[in-house]
């Protein structure tokens, strides 16, 4: 059985017999326990839609996501989100932005303590935990946003577009910090991005979307072993990289 299945899933904003927007329409896709999947596609495709749907974040309107074979009912502990633009709480430290997110497992106050202090030494911010936001460059509030999502310990982990705010060489050294992350933990892990690049790098498949409504078009698999952590400029020498890198960008392409 899959761990996550998507069924027939579409989304409309507005009225649709009054100029409503179709966003999805008819996305049905099955995503097994461990795998990572990049989504690609243009802009306003619905690939972020998709993913606050499969969190809970946005509602449906018409088709079901499962985990594990049962319908999920709004935003569960099964699910971290990492969003694009960090998403903090400016009065909180880091470690307090976490304890923060933990509250609702109602699990006593010095355990949310420690799942958190753990969380940020696995992200490489030990020495940062009563740092406010504003004393982080972005990389170290990103990272907080993924230790945040890590402390939950959810099946599967859902990211934003995570690196899309940063800077090229911030944005690479973060690339494999949370892939160190994921092959270690073995998370089931969905993540949108805009990047060829970093979409051939991070997953084991592909999902492409068309231009709204937003629709898959293709899956394609990435045949590169892992681990790849580390690996970046080894990984992207192989013929392997460069086959598929060349297929994405030209599927890419014809539906821009």
């Amino acid at each position: 059985m899959p761990k996550l299945q998507v069924n027939h899933l579409s989304k409309v904003f507005g009225d649709p017999k009054n100029g409503g927007v179709v966003a999805l329409d008819n996305v049905s896709m099955d995503v097994t326990e461990g795998e990572v999947v990049a989504i690609v596609g243009p802009s306003g495709c619905g690939k972020t839609t998709l993913l606050r749907i499969i969190q809970g974040l946005e509602t449906k309107s018409d088709g079901e996501i499962r985990i594990d074979g049962q319908p999920t009912k709004g935003v569960g502990f099964d699910r971290g989100f990492v969003f694009q633009q960090y998403g903090l709480l400016p009065w909180m430290t880091a470690k307090q932005n976490i304890t923060f997110a933990l509250e609702p497992k109602k699990i006593p106050k010095q355990e949310r303590i420690r799942k958190a202090k753990e969380a940020l030494e696995k992200v490489g911010l030990k020495d940062f935990e009563d740092s406010y936001p504003r004393q982080l460059s972005g990389g170290m509030q990103q990272r907080v946003g993924i230790a945040r999502a890590l402390a939950i310990e959810p099946d599967i982990l859902l990211l934003d577009e995570p690196f899309g705010a940063l800077d090229a060489l911030t944005r690479e050294v973060l690339q494999n910090e949370i892939l160190r992350l994921i092959e270690e933990m073995r998370k089931t892990v969905i993540f949108v991005t805009h990047s060829v690049d970093e979409a051939v790098y991070l997953a084991d498949r592909i999902v492409l979307m068309s231009p709204r409504p937003g629709q898959i078009k293709t899956i394609i698999p990435v045949e590169i072993p892992r681990p790849r952590a580390q690996k970046a400029e080894e990984v992207r020498g192989t013929q392997a990289y460069q086959s598929v890198r060349q297929n994405l960008w030209r599927q890419l392409m014809e539906v821009m």
